[in-house]
């Protein structure tokens, strides 16, 4: 709301406290958003899992073909848990942007459960968890997938599953940023564009990134999905190397440091 003071609106100041509320509120929001999809759920699974599950055939068993192995297994191993984070991105990222977009600009969701006891920080908590139970439940089925092809080679790949936690906030916060600046729908698929589809493209999932210059592999480290496929790649394939613990600690910082931020915004945007 804005706050007259000798006749000019001051800026938007939000009150303090910027950390989401993981309380019975937010379990409130998550179980509304639960709801909502179970309605969608066919539609969501198709084409959240479609597209990567397509990748992996097409790429590791058509062109996995023609090359012999990388970093000592099949093209098909090698790129299968990168193809799992990139899953987990994907579908988190897509339901936060529009979703989200949706619920700030069209349907008035958010301003609606603003009318009871609850407070921005709850409604991000709710979305936050929400996201997290998707990409626990997309990283989860692609590890089944995987499994199934006999792709996986060590019993550290359960891993995997907590592992997604970490993606569900991540790339959650960033969309629904994203979301709360967008004028119009259509804006949202420039973060796509230059956000995403570079980190797709570029984190490791396909091809090693050491031979990369350096300025492109200095660049590629800070990526979280780059770090979120090194991860997946050393549980689904029995590597865990020192470095790792060096990329789980990057994610849980960009975790934590996203998560006001995202307050921030929402505050602004639903207070104003």
């Amino acid at each position: 709301m804005d706050v007259t003071l000798k006749g000019k609106a001051a800026p938007f100041s939000p009150p303090r406290g910027f950390f989401p509320r993981f309380d019975w509120r937010a379990r409130r929001v998550w179980e509304r958003d639960l709801v909502a999809w179970l309605k969608i759920y066919k539609t969501s699974l198709l084409l959240n899992f479609g597209e990567p599950f397509m990748n992996l055939v097409a790429l590791g068993f058509g062109l996995g073909t023609y090359v012999a192995s990388l970093e000592n297994v099949s093209f098909a191993a090698y790129i299968a848990p990168g193809l799992l984070a990139s899953t987990a991105m994907l579908g988190v990222s897509y339901d936060m942007a529009f979703s989200g977009f949706a619920k700030l600009h069209r349907d008035g969701v958010y301003d609606s459960i603003l009318t009871g006891p609850v407070e921005v920080e709850s409604i991000v908590g709710g979305e936050i968890l929400w996201e997290i139970s998707r990409s626990i439940l997309y990283g989860s089925t692609f590890l089944t997938v995987i499994f199934l092809l006999g792709l996986i080679q060590s019993p550290l790949a359960l891993l995997v599953s907590p592992l997604m936690v970490l993606p569900g906030i991540i790339f959650a916060a960033p969309a629904l940023v994203v979301a709360t600046l967008a004028r119009v729908e259509d804006q949202l698929f420039y973060y796509f564009t230059l956000a995403i589809t570079p980190m797709f493209m570029f984190s490791g999932i396909f091809f090693p990134v050491e031979n990369l210059p350096p300025l492109a592999r200095n660049l590629i480290w800070f990526t979280p999905l780059y770090h979120v496929v090194r991860l997946s790649r050393g549980l689904v394939l029995g590597r865990i190397t020192p470095d790792l613990w060096t990329s789980l600690c990057w994610l849980l910082v960009v975790a934590v440091l996203q998560l006001p931020v995202l307050v921030y915004f929402m505050k602004r945007k639903l207070l104003s």
